[in-house]
């Protein structure tokens, strides 16, 4: 009888590493999607210990996702691998803004896009009023598809050279200030900035 009890204890006291794992796995999903849905006002702690807004954690993944379409990704090439140079704008991942011309499958060179769904955003609607927010032609023109950030402000791309390349956000103010000729620009503001072919040189 003790050793049945003692057995039965056993059995129904805490949980499997699989029990575990499985609810790690759903609260971890459902934490990505209170931070996209509910944004505003939600604030979580990053991996360096420092607050951030549900909007920067969610417009963080937008970048990660464009910097895929951009560089490609073990899944799939991107636009980088098929045009051996990076889109003018943004709108390049969507539409052949550069004129490059349809996918050659015998040297697997040219515009093999769209790289991203068009969510229906255009950079004209999204940037009023440009002229107070540094939204310039160089970033995109009016009827331009645009890629949104959580604020709903166009992420826009910034290349200074061939070899500085960054996605940039205007953050919360919805202004961009980071400097589109200064690779080196420690003062961007609140923007929130992701490069692609340097690291940040401020670090």
């Amino acid at each position: 009888m003790l050793g049945f009890r003692s057995i039965n204890r056993r059995q129904t006291s805490g949980f499997t590493l699989l029990e575990l794992l499985t609810v790690l796995t759903i609260m971890a999903a459902v934490g990505g999607i209170v931070v996209t849905t509910l944004g505003s006002g939600l604030t979580v702690v990053d991996g360096a210990g420092r607050s951030v807004t549900g909007e920067a954690v969610a417009t963080q993944a937008t970048f990660i996702e464009i910097e895929k379409a951009l560089m490609g990704s073990r899944e799939q090439s991107g636009y980088h691998t098929h045009n051996l140079e990076l889109p003018s704008r943004i709108a390049g991942l969507l539409i052949d803004v550069d004129g490059l011309g349809s996918f050659d499958f015998t040297s697997h060179l040219g515009w093999n896009g769209p790289y991203l769904f068009d969510t229906g955003a255009r950079y004209g609607d999204a940037t009023e009023p440009a002229d107070a927010d540094n939204f310039t032609s160089t970033y995109g023109n009016d009827s331009d598809p645009a890629i949104l950030d959580a604020w709903g402000k166009p992420i826009v791309l910034q290349q200074s050279d061939t070899t500085d390349a960054r996605l940039v956000s205007a953050g919360p103010n919805q202004i961009l200030e980071t400097d589109p000729s200064n690779a080196v620009d420690a003062d961007r503001g609140d923007d929130l900035v992701r490069f692609l072919l340097t690291i940040d040189p401020n670090l």
